[in-house]
């Protein structure tokens, strides 16, 4: 029996690394209850912004914050140092997008892939901040 191993580059988490995971089905399952766990904070915090205090808030978000670096840290078998050296490298835009790079790589995305995604999504977003808002106004006016 083949279990695949995926080689993934640690650089955009500010590591200079990198790594061979296999993934199995133990390890898909690890990343989908995260998955689950982020959807469920997400569900959450929509569900409740307008009655969460700040401190409630900044609570929440740490939890998920420690939920993603813990994953990053078994997936990869990152040392504390490591995870230092991360915090201390990049900022929380920085983590999300790095974090959205290797849950694709674990799902099988390949390298080339992601990056014909990250271009096409940047292709979107340009043409949509292109669109004349004052057009879009004068036609619902009609």
């Amino acid at each position: 029996m083949i279990v695949n191993t995926e080689k993934i580059k640690l650089n955009k988490f500010g590591l200079n690394k990198t790594v061979s995971v296999r993934m199995t089905m133990g390890q898909f399952d690890k990343m989908n209850e995260l998955g689950i766990n982020l959807l469920e904070h997400d569900k959450f915090m929509l569900e409740n912004s307008e009655d969460m205090e700040a401190l409630e808030s900044m609570i929440e978000e740490r939890k998920i914050k420690n939920l993603m670096i813990g994953f990053v840290q078994d997936m990869f078998s990152l040392s504390d140092e490591e995870i230092e050296t991360i915090l201390d490298s990049i900022n929380n835009a920085q983590f999300k997008e790095a974090f959205s790079y290797i849950t694709d790589r674990l799902r099988g995305v390949t390298d080339k892939e992601y990056q014909l995604a990250v271009k096409q999504e940047k292709i979107l977003r340009e043409k949509e901040e292109q669109e004349d808002p004052k057009d879009i106004s004068a036609e619902s006016a009609d």
